[in-house]
């Protein structure tokens, strides 16, 4: 098991807005993934708002400087952006090593994966589950049940709830899918 199941129990008793630290300090509790620094620098958002980097990549300079793992963040990205990101860099820590971006041709394999149909490769599957792992922490399920109760009945919108979990806008509407559940289930 890859320690997800853990850190999304953990999760489920979080009220929103969900901490990041909560989230880094269990992660950390139950990997031996060793110490996680944020960084913020120059990444063009257009091309990626963030990257985790691990403390074996010892060809990076930050990596090298640091001594420890490192999630990059573009400095150019508002609260809820840089917040999901940091969140969706941290889920990397439960990838399996065939899913780890540890050479340039892999990372340019993800960035072109978001513009052209998704294959069966290992290091873009890891993308996606990264983004699902991240909204399924920062939005328990009980809250999740609440708000599409809400919305169902016309109470509330999506901007409203990006607001109370502090996540982008544009994300919302992902937690509303139709099979929602079962993307989360499968990625437990």
């Amino acid at each position: 098991m890859s320690g997800y199941k853990d850190l999304y129990d953990y999760c489920q008793t979080l009220s929103i807005k969900v901490s990041r630290k909560f989230i880094l300090r269990k992660i950390l509790e139950i990997t031996d993934i060793g110490q996680i620094k944020s960084v913020k620098t120059c990444l063009d958002v257009n091309a990626s708002r963030g990257m985790f980097l691990s403390a074996t990549n010892t060809n990076h300079r930050i990596v090298e400087q640091l001594g420890c793992n490192v999630i990059l963040l573009a400095r150019d990205q508002n609260y809820c952006w840089e917040r999901f990101v940091n969140t969706k860099e941290l889920m990397h820590v439960f990838d399996s090593n065939e899913q780890v971006a540890d050479l340039p041709e892999k990372l340019e394999r993800i960035l072109t994966s978001f513009q052209v149909s998704s294959t069966g490769d290992q290091v873009i599957i890891s993308e996606h589950i990264g983004f699902w792992r991240a909204l399924a922490c920062l939005c328990p399920e009980k809250y999740r049940l609440q708000f599409k109760e809400e919305l169902d009945n016309n109470l509330t919108d999506y901007y409203s709830i990006a607001l109370k979990l502090r996540i982008p806008e544009q994300i919302v509407p992902q937690l509303f899918i139709d099979n929602y559940e079962e993307i989360i289930a499968h990625i437990q």
